[in-house]
């Protein structure tokens, strides 16, 4: 009977998980380092969360069965995110992972018991009354000592801040101590906050900022409260934003004044110039040089502009846009703005016209009446003339009287610059030139014919 009873007993104890069968590590990395009988998880600054990563792994040669993992202690738990299902069954050396998160509750010392199967393991937690460091990364707060503080990528000759948060989450008013900044293109924007005192629950905030002034990475160091955290930031040279025209010209004729702005999308990271300048084509057969009508309202067919950081527009001087003159020919005119590397333009297509007639005056003398007309001719064609006399009563003195001008009007043009002209016609009277009152003037060219208002002499 004695024999039975004690080989039912063996059996039992078999049919039970062995002592040992399951370690607890550390995990560090790609290694695991073994967790006997403590684990401290160190100084938490107050209200933070500090996480640890464990590993229980089958160190037998047999299959096991976890089903208990249990950590109880106030700020300590698993983290569900990573929590393995119970129970497992792990084969030899198979592993399950998981995370303990403490998270602050107060100031002092913390324990934990963390527990599983063979495994009893005391975690611990300091919280020191200090204050609380963080900084603000744009979308959200991250501890300064959960890694370093990023500026990222920063274009040359730019300087951005980032915000430094000093929070006391803890019962007692606290001090705020000195923050020093070192390293290439790193300080501090304004005032250190060291004296500044912190109540329960309140913060206050600096700012420090990088300015590369070389390409490539940096690295530098805040040091406070008896710690240094480290910053890093990229310098880089941006390159000069693409240029868009914007060409206003309400009507795209001879002897207009237009406008050239110059827009960038995105706006420039960095500051520069460029240049913007007037180019032109004349239709075939119009003879003559070139048109120094054609120009910008500053002189000369060439402008400089400048860029600045931020800005969508070019600044001419000042202003956003620079006025041009469209001239007195026919052709086709051609903006082209140059930026860095970069050439954009734009044309725009001046028509044949009639031609303009711009002032018109009658000088009346004894035995002669003169015409003095002034005027452009953007298809340097004129020739056929034709002038109308009135009398006070407004009736025609004579016929139209008829001129060709076309051989006179072709030698100006031939070494004229541009299509304007003045023209001066002397008329012969016999009789009274006071009976003459008023002219009307005919000029005709390739477009057609273009005719005065009713002037008086």
């Amino acid at each position: 009977m004695k024999s039975r009873i004690r080989r039912a007993l063996l059996l039992a104890l078999a049919a039970g998980p062995a002592w040992g069968q399951f370690q607890l590590y550390l995990l560090d990395g790609n290694i695991a380092q073994p967790v006997v009988q403590t684990y401290d998880l160190g100084d938490v600054a107050p209200g933070t969360s500090v996480t640890a990563p464990f590993q229980i792994t089958n160190v037998s040669s047999a299959a096991a069965t976890l089903d208990l993992l249990t950590v109880t202690g106030a700020g300590f738990s698993v983290a569900s995110a990573n929590a393995p299902a119970l129970p497992a069954l792990l084969n030899p050396q198979q592993s399950v992972d998981f995370t303990v998160v403490f998270h602050a509750p107060g100031t002092g010392v913390f324990s934990a018991a963390l527990n599983s199967v063979g495994i009893a393991v005391t975690l611990t937690a300091t919280v020191p009354v200090e204050l609380t460091y963080q900084w603000v990364t744009g979308t959200s707060v991250q501890s300064l000592s959960a890694g370093p503080v990023n500026f990222g990528s920063v274009p040359l000759g730019q300087s951005p801040t980032i915000e430094i948060i000093v929070l006391n989450q803890t019962s007692v008013v606290l001090t705020a101590p000195a923050a020093a900044v070192a390293g290439t293109g790193f300080s501090l924007s304004g005032q250190s906050p060291g004296g500044t005192v912190v109540k329960p629950s309140a913060s206050i905030a600096f700012e420090i900022q990088f300015s590369p002034t070389t390409e490539g990475a940096s690295t530098g160091t805040l040091a406070m409260g008896g710690q240094t955290y480290t910053l890093i930031g990229t310098g880089f040279e941006p390159p000069l934003p693409q240029p868009q025209i914007v060409l206003t010209l309400p009507e795209p004729d001879s002897a207009q004044q237009g406008t050239v702005a110059v827009n960038f999308s995105p706006v420039s990271q960095i500051s520069g110039t460029g240049t913007v300048s007037l180019s032109f084509v004349s239709d075939a057969g119009i003879p003559g040089a070139a048109d120094p009508g054609i120009a910008f309202a500053s002189g000369g067919q060439s402008a400089t502009f400048n860029v600045f950081i931020g800005n969508p527009q070019a600044n001419f001087n000042g202003a956003p846009s620079i006025a041009f003159q469209t001239g007195t020919t026919a052709g086709t005119l051609t903006v082209t703005v140059q930026l860095g590397t970069t050439t954009v333009q734009q044309s725009v297509t001046i028509l044949p016209a009639i031609v303009g007639v711009t002032a018109a005056q009658g000088v009346r003398s004894a035995g002669t009446v003169e015409v003095d007309l002034t005027g452009f001719d953007n298809t340097r064609t004129a020739g056929a003339l034709q002038f109308t006399f009135y009398d006070t009563a407004g009736n025609a003195v004579a016929a139209p009287i008829q001129a060709n001008g076309s051989s006179v009007f072709a030698a100006y043009f031939q070494n004229s610059a541009g299509g304007t002209f003045e023209l001066k016609a002397v008329f012969p009277v016999l009789g009274d030139t006071s009976q003459i009152t008023a002219f009307q003037a005919v000029v005709t060219n390739s477009a057609g014919p273009a005719t005065t208002s009713l002037t008086n002499f």
